[in-house]
């Protein structure tokens, strides 16, 4: 079922990119690593990497860009040695208000250790994420054109237990090193709903092509 689901989405997504009224403007590919370290009690420190393509479609209709982004993410836990979790999926989102607001929703299918939760967790599932991000026009002095910060809260529903499971916030300072490579740290809280919460500190390394 949830693989059917996944292509009822997924068919429409690709239909609209695709229609003679959108326009592709840009096309790229991104590549995160990050690391995650926990600074509360819980064994949840991570490795995180995240490959993908980005693709902005231009709709005049709309006057709207909407992006478009495939990718495949992976999570090893660093407090036990063993992966963690693995996400695959579309991410469909568009900018509002001069690009100070981000809304964007995924759907991903899902496999990750069941052993790693407190409660019963299916081992292999399907999810629909929502991304909310706050990009304040902030200038900061002699890095106006380097850094820049995001708020952000990512909600995430399981089909499977028919639920909300998680739900993190949290802020990050990017740097952008140089036009292709950009440096994000922040902090993040994990709710997992019904079950533990967790603190860590993040810093990861961007790539675009």
């Amino acid at each position: 079922m949830p693989r059917i689901i996944l292509i009822s989405l997924a068919i429409p997504v690709f239909l609209i990119a695709a229609s003679a009224s959108a326009e592709m403007k840009d096309a790229r590919f991104q590549n995160r690593h990050g690391v995650r370290i926990a600074t509360s009690d819980s064994d949840d420190s991570f490795y995180v990497t995240r490959a993908g393509a980005l693709v902005d479609y231009s709709f005049p209709r709309l006057n709207k860009i909407i992006k478009i982004l495939p990718f495949f993410e992976y999570q090893h836990n660093l407090d036990n040695g063993a992966w963690w979790r693995k996400e695959a999926g579309v991410e469909v989102g568009s900018s509002f208000f001069n690009d100070c607001f981000y809304w964007g929703a995924s759907f991903q299918h899902i496999w990750q250790q069941e052993e790693n939760y407190a409660v019963e967790a299916n081992d292999e599932t399907s999810e629909w994420e929502s991304r909310f991000v706050i990009t304040p026009p902030i200038k900061w002095w002699l890095f106006k054109d380097k850094l820049t910060l995001k708020l952000f809260d990512e909600y995430t529903y399981d089909f499977e237990r028919g639920q909300p499971t998680i739900n993190e916030v949290g802020v990050s300072f990017d740097w952008q090193i140089s036009e292709k490579v950009k440096m994000p740290l922040g902090w993040r809280h994990i709710d997992r709903i019904h079950d533990f919460d967790s603190d860590l500190m993040e810093v990861s390394v961007l790539f675009s092509f």
